[in-house]
This record gives structure tokens, C-alpha cells and sequence, in this order.
């Protein structure tokens, strides 16, 4: 018997609390054009509740920033690398980093940059959306990127840069500052806020800034203290001071020196602050001490970790992330070492290379936190702050129209060299020779066709390419004797095809008829003939 049909309810909508969990779990790159698909999903993308809903699940990535500088008589650019959750380094340029840029922070998926011309800018890596807001009045010739930062206020709900004003009066340690400039997003005006003491603009430039639950974090000089430091934090929503004392902690070891760099960091979400010992015996060997701030109002601290380097040095401000360490080679090199437990020496034979950034400096390389986001910044660029850069900028300027064509080439060659690989391959199909290329095809420039390669995938499809040309002489031999070898077949059997051709013509018009005598007609008889 035949089943009847049953009539089943087709679920025709989804409520929009559901539709709100599944859109949360998918990142920003799908959200983005998720945006096109109906008013309802654009309007729930762009809630900022649902923006920061989406920023408590995002994981924190690394993202590796080099400075422009020169290495090998050759200028190069300012790039970023981000890393995937795979820890895979990213293959494209960021287009919202310019080639003179210098970063000074990152936020929620905000990054600060600060170039030397007369302006600041806000932009979210992910969307592409910037904006460019006027630098204080009040800056001093020697005005860096190292003056700026950058965060978020979680109370207000508010973004915030902070300016150290460089000041005349003298630190014990050299450069310093009385007043701390704050601009908030949104504004019309920077404001000007006076420490209550000279502070060391010094351990600000070597130490770092980090933005941790609302409230910005640096070191200053402390001459009470064995660690000759101590914390300051300024809180972002009432830009008030406060004064950390670090623990106190022995630092004396007879194969080890006294601490000579120190960095401010995060880790899980923490103040920590990391002091590095240099080894007596060698230099390059080091001992990385870590302490984490657990409780602000009491002022507690625990030590987090105690790691022995071997030959390695950390990248700042930020090197842990999860379960990894970051550090850095003499030679050029980017590594990852799982945390094994709190006291452990590095091994080197479980280094994992992420990247080779020579012949880049390592002391032109920071390390931040990445995530993200869909934080949006239109909502801002309506201040009397936001400026219109009216000169050219980026790759636009002439200084690098240089680097620009050598990268234009450098992708055209990759795309040359597929296609020859293409045609190689289907000469060999014909003659029905064997021969093997893997040059992997060019990215797909219709997908992005504003983004160029970075300066690491710049690099390593230079030697990919120089490598696939070496590989050549072989294929090519064999797909020259495959040649002449059909050739000289070819020429073989073409009288006994032109033969076969000729017996299949025949065969087509049927048999020949025999051909018949014509009699002689009698009036031409012999007989008849005179002379």
C-alpha cells in the first residue's frame, strides 16, 4: 500500500532572540555580509548591545607590528601581521595601516596609529572604518608614538586616548611629565589633567601602556623598592592617579644579574609586570619573572610565572597569550613555547616558528593584543575634533611607489608562473607525459582586490617562485623527450595512415566497373583507308 503523504509544519520564521544566538557565533568577516541579507539581520548587527555581545565571546589573537626603519640599505614600510586561532600568520597587508604609521595601542578591535603629521587616527582592523582626529595643542617637538594610548572604559561606556605631555622639569630618570592630555571620543577638545608628582616619562617609553578593566597601567621609577619600580593607574572614568606599590621580591642569584628591562603587560585579564635577568656567565641566556595583580584594593600581587630563556628575549608589551609565550631570535626569527607550569626552562627542540621578520630589527617589533570586532566609529566622526587629511597618504606617497611596484611584480610573476605550470601540464596530458609542479595558484584577486600581499607573504612567495624556477630543468627535459619521441613516431605512421586513408576512401565509393572495348566504327575501317 502506498503511504499517504503526512502534512508536517514548516517552521516559516525564527523568533529574534534565536536568530541572535546563531548570528553572535560567527565572525566578523561573515557578519559583515550577513548585513545585506534582510533589514532585520542589519538591524540586529549594528545594535551596539549585540556589537558588545560579540566582543565577551571573541578570542584575543596576537598581532605583531613592525616599524618602518631600514635593514640591508632598503626602507620598509609599517605592516602588521595578525594571527589566526590556528596561530597562522595572516598573508595580506592591513589597508587601514599606512606605510608611516606607528601604533600606540589596541582596544576592542581599535587600534590607535600616530604618524608625523598633525593628526591621530582611530580604525577598526576588521571593517576598514577610520578616522583622523587633530593631536593636541600642546605638543612638544619630540612628540612619539610612545606618548599615546589608547582604551576603553567599561562604566562609561566611552573610548579614550591619553596623551603624555612631555614637561621641562627633569626625572631623576631623565624625560618626564606633570600632565596627562585625555581626549574622549566624541568630543570637541582635548583636556588637560596634572599629576600630582614629576613622573617618568622614561619607564612610559621602555615599559609600555596597557588597558586593563577601565583603567590604564604603566611603571614609573621607585627608589624604595628592590624591583626600583612601582605602578601607576589612571582610571578612565574618574582620570584619576593611583600609586602600586610592587611586591617585594629577592631577586639576588649568584648566576644572575640584577633586573635590567621590565615590561607592563596582561595576562588573563590582569595587570602583570615581567622583570628579566640576564645570566652572568651569558649574556644571551635570561630568566623572565612574572607577577599578576589579583586584587587592586588590596593591593595583592602573586607570582605567576619564573622562565628561563635561552638565547631568547620577549616581545613587548604583550607576550602571553592562553597557553603560549612569544618570544623572539637574534636572527630573526618568531617563536612559540607552550606554558608548561609555573617554573620551567624553554626547549628548544618544542619551539614552534611562527615567522622570519629579517632583516627587519627586533627592536622595531611590539606585540599587542588583536581581536575582532564590529565596533563602530560613525557614530564619532561628527565631532569638531575629526579632521580631513588633505594631502596624499599610504602607498600613495612617491617615497613608495618603489616597494609598491616591486610587490605589484612580485604577485604578477606568481600569477605568470601558474599559468606556464598550467600549460605544462596539459602539453604533458596530450603527449601523455608524466611530469610534477605544485606551485600553489595565486590568491583570488577578485575576492580582494585592493589588499596586497604583506611584507612576510611578500617574502616567502619570492622564495617560493626562485624555487619553483630551479624546479623546472626537470620537468622540462622530460616533456622534450616526450616531444620528440611522439614526433618522431608521428612521422612513422603517417605513410601507413595516408595508406589506410586511401583504402578507406575506396572502400567508401564501392567497386569499380570494368571498363568496357569501344568497337571501332566501320567508317574508319582500315580497310577503306588510301593514300
Amino acid at each position: 500500500m502506498a503511504m499517504k503523504p503526512t502534512k508536517k509544519k514548516r517552521l516559516t520564521w525564527l523568533p529574534q532572540d534565536i536568530i541572535e544566538l546563531i548570528l553572535v557565533r560567527l565572525p566578523v568577516s561573515n557578519l559583515l555580509r550577513c548585513r545585506v541579507v534582510c533589514k532585520q539581520w542589519d538591524g540586529i548587527i549594528r545594535d551596539p548591545q549585540f556589537t558588545m555581545a560579540h566582543l565577551r565571546r571573541a578570542r584575543h589573537r596576537p598581532l605583531l607590528f613592525f616599524q618602518r626603519g631600514r635593514a640591508s640599505g632598503k626602507s620598509f614600510p609599517s605592516e602588521a601581521v595578525l594571527f589566526d586561532e590556528a596561530w597562522s600568520p595572516s598573508t595580506r597587508d592591513v589597508p587601514v595601516i599606512d606605510p608611516d604609521d606607528f601604533l600606540c595601542a589596541s582596544c576592542n578591535g581599535l587600534v590607535c596609529l600616530y604618524s608625523s603629521n598633525s593628526t591621530i587616527k582611530i580604525a577598526n582592523l576588521a571593517t576598514g572604518e577610520s578616522m583622523h582626529l587633530a593631536k593636541p595643542v600642546k605638543y612638544a617637538p619630540q612628540d612619539q608614538s610612545s606618548f599615546y594610548s589608547f582604551g576603553f572604559s567599561p562604566a562609561t561606556n566611552e573610548y579614550k586616548i591619553v596623551h603624555f605631555l612631555p614637561g621641562q622639569k627633569l626625572h631623576p630618570a631623565g624625560a618626564s611629565f606633570s600632565v596627562i592630555q585625555v581626549y574622549t571620543l566624541g568630543d570637541d577638545k582635548w583636556r588637560d589633567i596634572r599629576t600630582l608628582e614629576v613622573v617618568s616619562l622614561y619607564c612610559v617609553k621602555q615599559s609600555g601602556v596597557v588597558n586593563v578593566d577601565g583603567a590604564m597601567y604603566w611603571l614609573t621609577h621607585d627608589e624604595e623598592s628592590n624591583w626600583r619600580r612601582a605602578v601607576i593607574s589612571f582610571d578612565l572614568r574618574d582620570e584619576c592617579l593611583e600609586l602600586i606599590r610592587l611586591p617585594e621580591v629577592d631577586f639576588a642569584d649568584p648566576a644572575f644579574a640584577n633586573p635590567f628591562c621590565y615590561w607592563i603587560t596582561e595576562i588573563d585579564s590582569k595587570v602583570s609586570v615581567a622583570a628579566v635577568q640576564a645570566r652572568r656567565d651569558s649574556l644571551l641566556a635570561r630568566k623572565l619573572h612574572i607577577w599578576t595583580l589579583d586584587n587592586k584594593v588590596e593591593k595583592s600581587w602573586t607570582q605567576k610565572y619564573s622562565i628561563e630563556l635561552p638565547a631568547l628575549s620577549v616581545l613587548g608589551p604583550h607576550f602571553i597569550y592562553g597557553d603560549k609565550i612569544i618570544m623572539h631570535s637574534r636572527n630573526g626569527g618568531i617563536y612559540c613555547h607552550e606554558l608548561t607550569s609555573q617554573r620551567f626552562t624553554i626547549d628548544a627542540t618544542k619551539l614552534v616558528k611562527l615567522l622570519d621578520f629579517s632583516p627587519r630589527s627586533y627592536e622595531n617589533t611590539q606585540s599587542y593584543m588583536c581581536v575582532k570586532s564590529l565596533v563602530r566609529l560613525d557614530a564619532y566622526k561628527k565631532a569638531g575634533m575629526v579632521r580631513t587629511r588633505k594631502r596624499k597618504e599610504g602607498w600613495k606617497l612617491k617615497k613608495w611607489e618603489a616597494w609598491e611596484h616591486d610587490r605589484s611584480k612580485i604577485e604578477e610573476l606568481w600569477r605568470s608562473g601558474h599559468r606556464i605550470q598550467q600549460r605544462m601540464h596539459e602539453m604533458a596530458h596530450v603527449i601523455g607525459a608524466a611530469i610534477s609542479l605544485n606551485l600553489p595558484a595565486p590568491p583570488d584577486q577578485q575576492n580582494s582586490p585592493h589588499r596586497r600581499l604583506n611584507w612576510v607573504e611578500q617574502r616567502r612567495v619570492t622564495d617560493m617562485l626562485e624555487s619553483h624556477v630551479d624546479s623546472l630543468d626537470a620537468p622540462w627535459k622530460v616533456l622534450v623527450q616526450a616531444a620528440d619521441a611522439f614526433s618522431s613516431e608521428s612521422k612513422k605512421m603517417t605513410p601507413a595512415a595516408d595508406q589506410a586513408k586511401r583504402n578507406e576512401e575506396e572502400s567508401e565509393a564501392g567497386p569499380s566497373r570494368p571498363k568496357r572495348k569501344r568497337k571501332p566504327s566501320s567508317r574508319f575501317d582500315s580497310s577503306t583507308w588510301t593514300t
